[in-house]
Parts: C-alpha cells; sequence; structure tokens
C-alpha cells in the first residue's frame, strides 16, 4: 500500500498497541511512536519529501524491559544527580540490564521482514530513538520538550547491525545525560517508554536546521543553519557552520558565512564506522553551503511544515547530490512566550517621537489604561477580569532609552480577553503598522471554536449593538466633554496647588469613565476598512492604486480639517496683511507676535489668532508631550506655519477644490469599473460612507485626546512653577523630569521621596544622554534590558570578544576554559564555562554554570537549545574563546548581545 495514501486515517490506539512494529497509518498514533516520529509521519501524510521508515513501537520497550523492570527501578529509586561519577556508573549499570534484556524472536521477525519490505535487504538506514511520556510528562520533540540531543540516534546501519543498534537506542533512555536531563525537567526517572524509529538513510551532502522563527527571541524571521555534508555536522557542532538570516518581509538575506574547512560524511569502505569529519575540498571553504534558490526551497517548505502544525518548527533536512531535498525531522520551537515581549514603535512614534520625559511619559500610561479599561468593558469584558489584568493595563506601552514603545505581547494577552478579537486581529496588526517579523505566534482560538460559541455569539452580539448606537454614544460622548473640560478649566482658574492636583485626578476619572467609545469608533472605522480593501481588491483588482484614498475625500469636515482651514484663514490674513510677511522673513516669530498682539498689524489679525488659539489651541507639533509647548501656550507657533502657508499661495478654496476633484475622479473611475454592478457600486459606496463616517469621528475624538493633554500640560507647568518657588526643583521646567505621581503625591500626601530636585537632576541627565535609538520593531526574550537589541559588530576597541547570542541575561563570573569535560575539578557558584563546543555528555557542568560560553555551535546547536531551556545566558560562536578568554578571569557575558568582556580588578 502506499505510505502517504495509508497515513491518512490513524489506527486506534488499542489495537496499535499489540503491534510491536509499525507502519503506515499506525505511524500517526502519538501514543505508540512519540511525537517525534507521528510528525514525520503527518509530513509525509500531507506530502512533504520525508524518507520512507518504520517504527518498534514504545510498548515493545516495556514489554523487553519487563524481565529487569525491577532491577532497573531498585537502581532508578537510588541516584544521586549531585555526584557525576556516581550517576555515570549507575547510568552504565542501567544500560547493560537493557542490552541484556531478551527480544522475543518472533519482534525480531518482524523487524527484519519489515526492513526488508520497506527498504530491500541491503539497504542503509538510520535508527533513533525517541522517548515517549505518559500522562501529562511531554515527549520528545513535543511542544514542551525538545530533548535537544539526549536520546541516541545511528547513522548508516546495515541489516547486520539493525537490533544492535534498536537495543542502544532503548538502552539510551538510561545514558547519564537522559537521567541528568530529566531530574532537571520533571524530577522522575518512572513513567517513559522509548520507541524506535528505522529510516531510509540519505546521504546528504548539503545539510541544514530551519527555525521558521528567531529561537532565541520568538521574532517571526526564520533562521537557517547550514553546513558542508551531512546533518550531524551541523547539530553537533563538528563542522563550521554558516547562517542565513530570511525575514518575513520580502525574504531578504542576511548570510553569514563560515570558513568551512571540514564536512561530515561517511566513510563508504567502513559504514559501520559511522559518519566522519574530514577535510572539506579547499574550493568550497568560503562559498554558501546553501544558495539563495536553495534557502528559499528551505523555506517555503518550512512554512509549509509550521502550517501543517499550527506554531513554528525547528526542521532538519538535507540535500543530496542529486540535489534532492529531505526533510529529516521537525519539533516544535520551544518558547516560553510568558517571557517574550514584542516591542514596536511604528504606530506610535508619531505622538511620542525621538526622547521623551518622564511625565509624559507617565502621562500616557494612564491615558492607555484609562482608555483601554472602558473599551474592553464596553466589548463586554468583565470588571473582575479586567483586575486581573491590572497588570499589563499599566504596561501597554514601555520607555526604552527613553523612547516610547508599543509592548505588543501585552496588547495581545488583552485583546485576546474579548472572544470578538478574531475578527479584528488582521486589522489590529495593519493599524498598528506591525512588521510581520513580529508578531505574536500564538493563534487566537477562531471564532468557530465549538468551546467557545456561547461567548462568542454574546460578545458579537454587543458589538453588534454597539455598531448600531455608535452615532448616538459618539455624540453623547462629545457632550459630556465638554462639559467636563470646561468645567475643569474654569475650576482651575482659581485652584491652588492642592485643587490643582485633584482636579488633575479627578479628570482622570471621568476619562476613565466614558473614553472607551473613541476606541470602538477604531474598531469599526477598521472593520470597515478591511471590508472596503477587499471589495476593491475582489471587485475592481485593476484599480488606480490610489482609488480607495479618492472614495474617502469629501463630506463633513471634521476637527482636524476645521483646524486646518483656520489655519489657512490665518495664511490668507497674512498675505493680505502689508508687510507682515517681510517682517517675518527677518524677525522671529515671538517678536512679531508681540508686535501683532500690541495691535501694529490692526486688532483683526491678532483676535483672529488669539480665536485659533482658544478654539484649537491644543493641536500642535508634539502636542501629546507635556514638555513640548503648544499654540494655546505660545500663540506665535501660528505665525510660523501660516507664513509657510502664505509663501505657497495656499487658500481654503484650492484646498476645497482639490478635495472635491479627487472624490469626482474616484467616483467617475469607480462607475467605469462596476458600471455594470450597481450592487455592488452601492454596496462598495455604502461601506465608504461608514468609513468616512468614523474617519471623521476619530478625528473629533483626537482632538479631546489633545484637549486632555493639554490640561495636563496647564496643570503640571503650574505645580512645576510651585514646587520651585518652594525650592524642591532647581527651575520650573525640571517638572517634567517627574512622573504624575510624584508630583501629585507631594501635594496629597502620597509621594514616595522629597528630594524631587535630586530625582529630577538624575532624569534630566537620563534625558540628555539617552542611548542609541532602538530599531522600530523588535523582540526581547527574558528581562527586558538584558535582551534590548546591540549593534552588529565583529570588532570592539575596548576588547569585548563577540559571538552569536542565544540566550538572554546579564551575568558576572569567573571563566573556567574547560577542553575535557572528564578532567575538570569542582565547577564553582560563580562558573562562567568556556568551552570549544559541548554536547549532550557537558550537561552536568552547564547546569552547574551562571554562563556559557563556546567557540563553536550555531543558534541552533545542543548548547544554544540548552542555556535557553534551563535560563543560562549563552554564547555561541566566539572564535577562540578558549584562548582569547583567560582561565580564571573575571567576566561579564551578555547573553542576548552575544557579548563577552574582560573586567579590569576594579570592574571585578
Amino acid at each position: 500500500m502506499n505510505l502517504l495514501r495509508a497515513l491518512r486515517i490513524p489506527t486506534p490506539p488499542s489495537k496499535a498497541r499489540r503491534r510491536p512494529v509499525l507502519r503506515g497509518r499506525a505511524l500517526l498514533n502519538e501514543a505508540d511512536v512519540g511525537p517525534k516520529f507521528a510528525r514525520q509521519a503527518r509530513m509525509a501524510a500531507a506530502g512533504l519529501p520525508v524518507p520512507r521508515f518504520f517504527c518498534l513501537s514504545a510498548a515493545l520497550f516495556t514489554q523487553v524491559l519487563r524481565p529487569v523492570r525491577a532491577e532497573l527501578d531498585a537502581v532508578l529509586t537510588d541516584l544521586d544527580i549531585e555526584d557525576p561519577d556516581a550517576l555515570e556508573k549507575k547510568a552504565s549499570m542501567l544500560r547493560e540490564m537493557v542490552l541484556r534484556a531478551p527480544v522475543p524472536t518472533a519482534v525480531e521477525r518482524q523487524v527484519y521482514d519489515a526492513f526488508d519490505e520497506v527498504f530491500g535487504p541491503d539497504a542503509v538506514v538510520s535508527v533513533r530513538s525517541s522517548v515517549v511520556g505518559s500522562g501529562t510528562d511531554a515527549g520528545e520533540d513535543s511542544a514542551h520538550d525538545a530533548f535537544a540531543g539526549i536520546s541516541d540516534s545511528f547513522l548508516y546501519v546495515t541489516r547486520d547491525h539493525l537490533l544492535d543498534k534498536i537495543r542502544q537506542c532503548w538502552a539510551s533512555g538510561f545514558g547519564t545525560q537522559a537521567l541528568l536531563y530529566r531530574a532537571a525537567r520533571s524530577g522522575t526517572q518512572h513513567g517513559f517508554e522509548v520507541a524506535v524509529g528505522v529510516q531510509r538513510m540519505e546521504f546528504g551532502r548539503r545539510s541544514f536546521v530551519l527555525f521558521t522563527c528567531d529561537p532565541l527571541t520568538g521574532a517571526r524571521d526564520r533562521v537557517v543553519a547550514a553546513g558542508l555534508g551531512i546533518g550531524e555536522g551541523v547539530v553537533q557542532e563538528k563542522v563550521p557552520v554558516d547562517h542565513y538570516f530570511v525575514g518575513r518581509r520580502g525574504d531578504t538575506i542576511r548570510s553569514v558565512l563560515a570558513h568551512k574547512t571540514q564536512l561530515m560524511e561517511e566513510n563508504p569502505e567502513r559504514l559501520a564506522d559511522g559518519p566522519r569529519t574530514m577535510a572539506a575540498p579547499e574550493e568550497l571553504w568560503d562559498v554558501p553551503a546553501l544558495t539563495d534558490e536553495q534557502i528559499r526551497q528551505v523555506v517555503a517548505v518550512g512554512d509549509r511544515i509550521e502550517k501543517l502544525f499550527g506554531c513554528p518548527q525547528d526542521i532538519e533536512g538535507t540535500f543530496a547530490a542529486d540535489g534532492r531535498l529531505h526533510i529529516l525531522q521537525a519539533r516544535p520551537v520551544v518558547l516560553e512566550l510568558d517571557r517574550q515581549r514584542l516591542w514596536s514603535n511604528a504606530n506610535i512614534t508619531e505622538s511620542y517621537p525621538d526622547v521623551t520625559t518622564a511625565l509624559t511619559y507617565s502621562f500616557a500610561q494612564r491615558f492607555y489604561r484609562e482608555d483601554f479599561h472602558d473599551f474592553y468593558r464596553l466589548l463586554g469584558v468583565p470588571r473582575k477580569v479586567l483586575d486581573r489584568h491590572e497588570g499589563e493595563l499599566r504596561g501597554m506601552i514601555g520607555l526604552l532609552r527613553g523612547r516610547v514603545y508599543y509592548s505588543l505581547s501585552v496588547w495581545y494577552t488583552l485583546h485576546g480577553l474579548s472572544r470578538t478579537f478574531p475578527l479584528w486581529r488582521g486589522s489590529f496588526e495593519r493599524m498598528m503598522g506591525m512588521s510581520p517579523s513580529v508578531t505574536h505566534v500564538r493563534p487566537t482560538p477562531p471564532l468557530t471554536d465549538p468551546a467557545l460559541l456561547p461567548s462568542t455569539a454574546a460578545a458579537l452580539l454587543r458589538l453588534t449593538w454597539r455598531l448600531l448606537t455608535h452615532g448616538v454614544a459618539v455624540n453623547a460622548f462629545e457632550t459630556w466633554w465638554q462639559r467636563v473640560i470646561a468645567e475643569h478649566r474654569e475650576a482651575a482658574k482659581s485652584a491652588d496647588p492642592l485643587q490643582l492636583a485633584q482636579l488633575m485626578r479627578s479628570l482622570w476619572k471621568e476619562a476613565g469613565s466614558r473614553w472607551g467609545i473613541t476606541l470602538v469608533n477604531d474598531l469599526l472605522l477598521q472593520l470597515h476598512e478591511t471590508v472596503a480593501m477587499r471589495m476593491l481588491e475582489r471587485w475592481v483588482p485593476q484599480a488606480d492604486p490610489g482609488l480607495h484614498s479618492d472614495l474617502l475625500c469629501g463630506g463633513e469636515e471634521n476637527r482636524s480639517v476645521v483646524i486646518l482651514m483656520s489655519l489657512v484663514d490665518i495664511a490668507e490674513r497674512l498675505r493680505a496683511t502689508p508687510g507682515v510677511l517681510d517682517v517675518l522673513a527677518v524677525k522671529s516669530a515671538e517678536e512679531v507676535w508681540d508686535e501683532i498682539d500690541d495691535g501694529a498689524y490692526g486688532a483683526d489679525l491678532a483676535e483672529r489668532i488669539r480665536t485659533h488659539a482658544h478654539l484649537h489651541g491644543d493641536r500642535g507639533l508634539q502636542e501629546l508631550k507635556l514638555e513640548v509647548p503648544v499654540p494655546r501656550d505660545q500663540p506665535a507657533q501660528l505665525l510660523r506655519t501660516a507664513a509657510e502657508y502664505a509663501r505657497g499661495d495656499l487658500t481654503r478654496a484650492l484646498l476645497r477644490e482639490r478635495e472635491a476633484e479627487a472624490r469626482q475622479s474616484g467616483e467617475k473611475q469607480l462607475a467605469e469599473l462596476l458600471g455594470g454592478r450597481p450592487l455592488r457600486r452601492a454596496a462598495l459606496r455604502a461601506v465608504l460612507a461608514g468609513q468616512r463616517r468614523y474617519i471623521n469621528m476619530r478625528e473629533n475624538t483626537r482632538y479631546r485626546r489633545s484637549e486632555l493633554y493639554g490640561f495636563g500640560r496647564q496643570v503640571y507647568r503650574r505645580l512645576g512653577v510651585d514646587l520651585a518657588a518652594r525650592g524642591l526643583l532647581e527651575k520650573a521646567e525640571d517638572v517634567v523630569h517627574l512622573t504624575e505621581e510624584e508630583i501629585l503625591g507631594t501635594y496629597d500626601g502620597t509621594a514616595l521621596t522629597e528630594d524631587l530636585r535630586g530625582l529630577a537632576a538624575v532624569r534630566r541627565a537620563e534625558f540628555a544622554a539617552r542611548g542609541a535609538e532602538l530599531p522600530t520593531d523588535f523582540v526581547t526574550m527574558g528581562p527586558v534590558r538584558d535582551g534590548l537589541p546591540g549593534q552588529d559588530r565583529e570588532t570592539d576597541a575596548s576588547g569585548t570578544l563577540y559571538g552569536l547570542g542565544s540566550s538572554g541575561g546579564v551575568v558576572r563570573g569567573t571563566a573556567r576554559v574547560v577542553v575535557d569535560p572528564h578532567d575538570f575539578g569542582e565547577p564553582t557558584d560563580d562558573m562562567v564555562l568556556i568551552a570549544r563546543e559541548t554536547d549532550p555528555g557537558w550537561l552536568f557542568l552547564m547546569l552547574s554554570s551562571r554562563g556559557i560560553v563556546v567557540e563553536r555551535g550555531t543558534l541552533l546547536s545542543h548548547t544554544a537549545i540548552s542555556g535557553r531551556k534551563f535560563g543560562i545566558p549563552t554564547i555561541v560562536a566566539l572564535p577562540q574563546a578558549t584562548t582569547r578568554i583567560p582561565d580564571g578571569a573575571r567576566v561579564e557575558i551578555d547573553g542576548a548581545a552575544g557579548t563577552v568582556k574582560i573586567l579590569e580588578e576594579d570592574e571585578a
């Protein structure tokens, strides 16, 4: 029977577990063969290039060991994992017990029959083991445990050595490293089985390991490590390895090539000896192991495998001499998503550009908390659920090197509280300007998830109600806000400092009860925009790219347009007032405003500017940064902008004419494209009308946000003057270097410090000395400041050494250079392990280390995986680490940046 056809329907477990040798569709049963081989079976069934194989079931392992089980359990009960020598002796005893356990003759016959039928008697195969957990324990290559090479595999196995290698695979379940690994992970040595897979051996000539996401951070860019020869050389760090970083945006490839002087292949004369490391042909030393075409082929197959399993994958494969691609293994990338943070300022930098002060950041933090708390409440998320997520609500934005970033991981968590999120996740990601490299790897439960249908239906009904009543709700919000802000402004005129603090708290309380409707509007706008875009893409794919924008022109003027028209009106008055533009060309705007304010150019011009500042004065450049004045504070700002408009001959009539022409052009094109489809045209126009309506509401409510920030700016400016007068600040302007609570608490008795002057001085210095700007999008794993991306450098004048960061964290300790782990003495508490490379036999030393640095290895190697698994800061591929880092030196390593700094005595 054809294998791919046979794999489609799983066999019930009760039947499969009675058979010792499993083939065909029985290979899909994870309980019998373990996650590793079940996944290979699924890939083969999906048409992926997986070599043929059969398995010996996990139940056979239990059956064969039954005669020696009592002896095994007695030794397992008495293990001391703290004593490596004793542990090695016990492991040797356990392996010998397994190796002497008899294999039933009937089973031997079935194994050889399967070998002959699947491969032919002269075939060469690989024999691999796979640990199968029981109950809640994870099996090898499961979503929670990668096992990182702890189980044994044997290559180039011929028929006459088959049974011996199968026995050794069973015995590897009791190897020293397997015992140590299980103790570190779960604490138990019982309840596991070992399945064995026998697979056709592919004689690879270019091999690779592909991560469909960054294994260090979980970023969605792909990482490929490739070397010459078979995959064991890459996985076991025995050959130099190229790294290829393939971006999700445009599939761009960045290559970091190694000097590949060695390869790993078979010895044709002595296959039974297994793979050997040998010199590579000189002409291949500096040529990429994979061509760009092969890299893209690997990535495309990797994307298929990730889609098949629904999560990022760690994939091993090889290209044979004939150029054919073979997939040898795929396992989930084990990511601790609770340690991951996605960061982006793609959509927020326009509101908070460049470095931001403590006051602005704390104010923005409060705004996001109040705004989104009310938003989720309107979507039907219960208050008790929101209370449990108070920390996330206060952490929606971060301040990294003085710049504001969205903490997108938090956004995904909070948005996921609403069952409507699957409906608008895509439009949310597009609105945020998110890079495809920085999206959440965890899928959102679909709207059709049967277990969630009742809550989904209730959430969708609530959203529908919001849609139907939205216009009324926004009008009510506008009326409410105009009253509230007017009352607070009036009260502030005569308020003393304590009353000002109370007014600020009062305004926050008001905003927190009503502001969520502005986000409901954003949600409805996103949904309408998505529907309109899909209609245009499907119905008029040949349309001009600007058609959508043209069709949104016209209609009622929103607050942003009104403000613009008011500015252009001032520009027209400047143009009509003799001499004023000439004076603005030689004098500052502040000087000219003083003259206008004094009536030098007539009362009408001065009054017109004052009116604009009164009505629209919270709209200006960087209006959400409280350290930046706006036209309400400095009307001279209006002169600078209006003068530019005036010199450019811009008029209100011209603006309205241009907008009308754009709309007419769009409507004409739409009529031509959908002339014979009146229903489609009507439907599209209805959706676009809704989009225009929500755009207008958004712009109107955005100015209300500007007024909220403007009130805060006025309050804190006055409080800054008071604090300076009291001697608590060196100067009034320093108030922007304090947080909201530090200021308000000074007046209402809740402040934590009285040394505001010292605190402001520290923050002022930090503000002036912020580090280099970070990328627009990036991912951190673990403590955020340890994982911030650094500059790509190979050398450093300070003597800092650079490798590949593979497990984040910053630690200081004593370097211990180890060449042979068997000759190493006792580990110290502050040991930083320095080695050429490691394998599973080093696990005891690795677990005893504060940090790990190796000369070889990849982001995909055992060293890197184990470092991430156990939270040990780890650096791989640092050339000549064992000679460049003196034994006993005090060092500081940064496992995210990949740096090692040898400390001077005064630093240590």
